[in-house]
């Protein structure tokens, strides 16, 4: 179950780069292009990742633990772009972007030194990664979200949904790696493919088209609005 599971991941990151490769190339606009070229390479990554484990390659024993330790490489390439994707639609200052991105390689490097620590130092930097997260957390929630209503200021429930898809997606990394073999072993390892395998086809290409769909009623708002504001005046 392993290996379908694997190849599940490539074939659906496959998909999901053509799907956003093509809309990039057709995209009504510059913004409309920047998005899609961001959740195509989020995807290719992604499918590079999948192809490399299905074909043995990027995993070891370490400390009697079969570990696929190249997914800690690519999700240090593929995570930054899908923050870009938040930060690009939130149009968000270089501050709040760049602590989102730093919050963010800490925590995987965090995370990857968990997974190649022996126990019990592995749950001490698993600690310290879930320490990098919660302020990722509190970046969305707050100050990212702050500055997305304020330049957006009727366009709060688009974000709120962004948000709240992200962090709900994110929060069960977590959990899956502390029920797998690196930590109470409570998960199989099919268990733990299928996990990671679902979520991230949920965090990449599922958060791709739910991207999309923002800057879809973003762009419906602006015009809305736009129109209301040329009306004239009743007399």
């Amino acid at each position: 179950m392993v290996q379908t599971w694997l190849w599940i991941g490539v074939f659906s990151m496959m998909i999901g780069s053509l799907i956003f490769g093509f809309g990039a190339a057709n995209a009504r606009n510059e913004r409309w292009k920047i998005l899609y070229i961001l959740n195509f390479f989020i995807c290719l990554i992604a499918c590079g990742l999948y192809l490399a484990m299905a074909m043995g390659q990027g995993k070891n024993i370490i400390y009697g633990r079969p570990t696929f330790w190249i997914r800690y490489v690519t999700w240090f390439m593929s995570t930054p772009l899908l923050l870009l994707d938040l930060a690009f639609l939130g149009r968000s200052s270089v501050a709040v972007t760049g602590s989102l991105l730093g919050a963010n390689a800490y925590m995987i490097l965090s995370g990857f030194a968990a997974t190649i620590s022996p126990k019990p130092i592995n749950h001490v930097w698993y600690c310290v990664s879930c320490g990098a997260f919660l302020a990722a957390i509190y970046l969305l929630i707050r100050p990212y979200r702050i500055e997305a209503e304020q330049k957006h200021p009727r366009s709060k429930k688009v974000f709120r949904k962004l948000l709240t898809f992200h962090v709900v997606i994110w929060t069960l990394y977590p959990i899956v790696w502390i029920l797998a073999s690196t930590g109470f072993n409570i998960l199989s390892q099919s268990q733990e493919t299928a996990g990671y395998t679902i979520l991230d086809i949920v965090s990449k290409v599922g958060f791709g088209f739910l991207s999309l769909n923002s800057l879809y009623q973003l762009e419906q708002i602006a015009e809305t609005q736009s129109t209301k504001d040329f009306e004239p005046s009743a007399i």
